[in-house]
């Protein structure tokens, strides 16, 4: 039978104490208790209070304990705003303009909304929001809805989306901000609509999303990820998907839920800056156009739900690296 160390290529690590900083499947030998451990990751949703007008196509941003969503598609087209302290929602000022297919990013308390879908078609809308109020802020260069975004409020970046006049016609452009003024920069290999964003200005990610391509549904499972000045080649993601939501930073990302076909779904998926891993947690409840925790991270993060009939559910991902003692049962 083969040793451990002829198997992994080192031996197990003899410790009086268990070590403070674990990581994901280590083992080592307590020699003070005299038993084996292990630091398994563990990872679970959990539901939250539903917010007030269920909906889809919205904006979000901030974290799991301090998060926004605002705008979106119920039984109408909405500008309503909604805040959640990771207990509850309270109703919050509208923003200025009734649509759906905006997207956000930044902290509950300096957000950003970008791009509209209204009647008229693809907007560029930018709103900025304090905590309470909406504030119009500099358009964006183009007309946009269903882009991908990154960043905070005085350092943000938007990409792709669709430039109409159709929902599904997508673009591969990005735009920074600045907190004040948009500028133009190096488009994205794969232009698509209705994808997952998240990290920072200067370390995005965009992942999955609509090509357009062969046909207006076709779906990708492409990730890019942007330095701040040009997009390169990310891992693919497990399972082509579209409408998702995610949180985290370029090395520590989630995304969950969204379309994958004609279905919505309930996976969540972890990204390390090279490669996807789906995670043993599920959404209890299938979602596609919902939001997200933009500020969050990937073990702490918020899903609201989107889709029809227009759920309001909110749940929460939470997820732990902890010391267990190995046995024979």
């Amino acid at each position: 039978m083969a040793t451990y160390k002829e198997i992994s290529g080192f031996n197990i690590k003899s410790l009086a104490t268990d070590p403070s900083n674990l990581l994901e499947g280590e083992i080592w030998y307590n020699s003070t208790s005299g038993t084996l451990k292990v630091a398994p990751f563990l990872a679970s949703w959990a539901s939250g209070t539903a917010y007030g007008t269920g909906r889809h196509s919205y904006g979000s941003a901030g974290t799991q304990t301090a998060n926004v969503i605002w705008s979106g598609y119920s039984t109408t087209m909405t500008n309503l705003t909604e805040e959640y302290d990771g207990s509850s929602w309270t109703a919050s000022g509208v923003i200025g303009t009734s649509g759906y297919g905006a997207r956000g990013f930044g902290i509950q308390t300096a957000a950003v909304s970008a791009g509209f879908f209204t009647p008229g078609g693809q907007q560029t809308n930018v709103y900025e929001y304090d905590g309470s109020t909406w504030t119009a802020g500099t358009g964006i260069p183009a007309g946009r809805m269903s882009m991908g975004t990154a960043g905070i409020l005085t350092a943000g970046v938007v990409f792709g989306g669709s430039s109409g006049p159709g929902a599904v016609h997508t673009s591969n452009a990005t735009f920074e901000y600045d907190g004040t003024n948009w500028t133009t920069s190096n488009v994205m290999t794969t232009g698509r609509t209705y994808l997952g964003g998240f990290g920072t200005q200067t370390a995005g990610v965009g992942c999955g999303g609509y090509s357009g391509s062969p046909a207006p549904g076709t779906t990708v499972d492409a990730t890019e990820e942007y330095d701040g000045s040009s997009w390169t080649a990310g891992g693919a993601l497990p399972a082509v998907i579209a409408r998702l939501s995610t949180s985290g930073i370029l090395t520590a990302g989630l995304s969950f839920g969204g379309s994958a076909g004609p279905g919505a779904v309930t996976t969540t998926n972890s990204y390390d800056g090279s490669s996807w891993t789906t995670s043993v947690a599920t959404l209890a409840g299938a979602t596609w156009n919902g939001g997200g925790s933009p500020a969050g991270t990937s073990t702490v993060a918020l899903s609201t739900a989107g889709g029809s009939p227009h759920p309001a559910a909110t749940e929460e991902f939470t997820s732990v690296t902890t010391a267990q003692t190995v046995t024979t049962s």
